[in-house]
């Protein structure tokens, strides 16, 4: 019950349709109970030869009436339920999106994509059949159960207490079926996230197996999470299978007992050919409902199996959250760590100690250090991506935990490391984050100060050119740039650039720092590379290794001091020697 508490306020949102679904089903059920009272009472005038024209124009009229009826209420309470179904369906996704937008990094860093997907869609299909389908034969089976039973016990109680004897083993066998029903399905819909996840994974790195040639070992591990599917979706499909079959068999044993029982009353007298005919009658509308219990049973457990999934999302809690409802009044987003520590949960040690420093409002810093020092870490913080301590990190003169988050990231333009482009035009990726009425001439300019209007107008349909998964049909150079114009377009207080120049070539990030430099005034800027190059031109600089600050400077006082940086400096220094000298030389081999 904890778990269908997640409908309560959607069914609230459509509980007239519900409701009047439920009274339809209700009421075409008592109509489909007077048809086969109606045919026993016309055999018994047949059999007692009290028939005549007007008898048969009565009954007619009136089976046709009663069947126009309960046709027409079916078609009612159907129409109803399923439509409540897909529309509360409809709203269930898009909470389940607006929530999965809700979450913070450190949520996606612990689920895999794949599964999540499989969540979204088809746990979502599964959850939409409890809804609809559930509810609607779930009340057509208990509404008919007594309507019928109601009939035959008015006709002839004994017979019908007889006859309903093997039915007292349908409870036990619904309730085993049911509780294996719900394990199997659970383990299915897990072991279909797992597949979802790793066809997610190799589409995504199509390129990765290719490369290294792990097709068939690729292969080998699908065929083995495909199997695993398989054989909890036949462990489901058994239930099913040997859940059918015992109703069929206890619905026998009835028909047999009616039959036999019913018979031997009409020779000796004791009931009449009409009555056992309407029972009979009667008792074959019991047959689909009690099937579709079966039926019903398996769409339930599969479906609250789908929905403990999905409230592992619904009820996920962001370990970010606004603690400010209103912007803070600033001067200058000036940016200041005061004795700044960060760890990961999942990790051992901290990313980030003791990190003090203070980037004045329009300034840049430039940030060195080796992989997994903690660059990308100490900028990300400034979007407040993960959890930061209060007095640690000051944004614009106020704690950053004073920001409300949209705020906060709107004044913060980010060039990630990992270049990621949507699957939509050029143009639209360049204005995302942008205003929704940003002019094409302010995302051309963008563009040209990151170098890459030049290439995008060699496409034929220049800025409605559609990207690829990814932007797959862009080079890395291209991509980094698209990105760069994205941050450029936004127009944001605070730029973060994250190795974001690594796959252009020196000659393109001369030009690009050039437009950038220009772009910068007033800017309080972060740059992270591991070219020299690229944070010379910042007003400070400062080297991490280890998650602690090791050198804080100027290019100049940095190159002359010994550590990491004047290391960096003199070996960049020297391959650019080199890379000139081979270069004269193959120009003088063609002189």
């Amino acid at each position: 019950m904890k778990t269908l508490r997640t409908f309560i306020p959607y069914l609230k949102n459509h509980w007239i349709a519900v409701v009047f679904g439920v009274v339809f089903v209700l009421a075409a059920n008592v109509l489909a109970v007077q048809v086969p009272l109606l045919i026993g009472e016309t055999v018994n005038a047949i059999e007692k030869r009290q028939i005549d024209s007007q008898f048969l124009i009565v009954f007619l009229v009136l089976a046709l009436c009663y069947s126009g009826l309960e046709g027409a209420f079916r078609f009612l309470h159907r129409r109803l339920l399923i439509d409540a179904s897909r529309d509360i369906e409809y709203e269930m996704r898009n909470t389940l999106f607006a929530k999965l937008e809700s979450l913070d990094p450190s949520f996606f860093d612990r689920n895999n994509t794949g599964d999540l997907m499989s969540r979204a869609t088809n746990d979502m299909d599964a959850v939409r059949m409890l809804i609809g389908p559930a509810i609607m034969y779930t009340a057509n089976t208990v509404f008919s159960l007594p309507a019928v039973l109601f009939g035959m016990f008015l006709l002839d109680w004994k017979l019908s207490l007889i006859a309903m004897i093997p039915m007292a083993a349908l409870p036990p066998l619904v309730k085993y079926f049911g509780s294996r029903s719900h394990e199997f399905s659970k383990l299915q819909q897990d072991s279909y996230g797992h597949l979802t996840t790793m066809v997610q994974e190799n589409l995504a790195g199509s390129r990765v197996v290719k490369a290294y040639v792990q097709e068939s070992a690729e292969e080998e591990k699908f065929t083995e999470k495909n199997e695993d599917y398989i054989r909890r979706s036949l462990d489901v499909a058994r239930i099913q299978a040997l859940f059918f079959p015992s109703i069929r068999v206890i619905v026998a044993l009835s028909y047999v007992i009616l039959l036999v029982y019913g018979g031997s009353r009409i020779i000796s007298g004791e009931l009449q050919v009409g009555t056992l005919f309407s029972i009979l009658l009667l008792f074959s509308g019991l047959v689909w409902p009690l099937i579709a219990a079966g039926w019903v049973v398996n769409i339930i457990q599969r479906g609250v199996a789908s929905l403990d999934r999905i409230n592992l999302i619904l009820g996920a809690e962001p370990s970010v959250r606004d603690e400010a409802k209103a912007a803070p009044q600033v001067n200058s987003m000036d940016i200041e760590f005061n004795d700044l520590t960060f760890q990961f949960p999942a990790t051992e040690r901290p990313q980030l100690q003791g990190v003090t420093l203070r980037v004045p409002a329009g300034g840049t810093l430039g940030i060195v250090g080796p992989v997994g020092s903690g660059k990308s870490t100490l900028v990300n913080l400034l979007a407040r991506f993960y959890p930061i301590p209060r007095g640690m990190l000051m944004v614009g003169g106020h704690d950053i935990n004073d920001w409300p988050l949209q705020e906060l990231r709107r004044r913060v333009a980010f060039v990630f490391q990992e270049t990621f482009l949507f699957s939509d035009t050029i143009g639209w990726n360049i204005r995302f984050g942008a205003e929704d009425d940003t002019p094409q001439e302010q995302v051309e300019r963008a563009a040209s100060r990151a170098q890459v209007h030049s290439s995008i107008i060699e496409f034929p349909k220049k800025y409605d050119t559609f990207l690829g998964e990814r932007g797959v049909n862009l080079s890395g150079g291209q991509k980094q740039r698209v990105a760069i114009a994205r941050a450029i377009a936004k127009d944001a207080d605070v730029l973060v650039l994250d190795d974001s120049l690594s796959a252009v070539d020196t000659h393109t990030e001369e030009a690009i720092l050039g437009e950038l430099r220009q772009y910068m005034e007033g800017r309080t800027t972060f740059l992270i590379s591991h070219r020299i190059s690229t944070v010379s031109l910042a007003d400070q600089i400062i080297v991490i290794e280890g998650g602690r600050i090791t050198q804080h400077g100027t290019h100049d006082e940095l190159i002359a001091q010994p550590g990491l940086y004047s290391e960096l400096y003199k070996r960049q220094l020297s391959e650019q020697e080199l890379e000139n000298f081979d270069s004269d030389e193959v120009e003088a081999g063609r002189a």
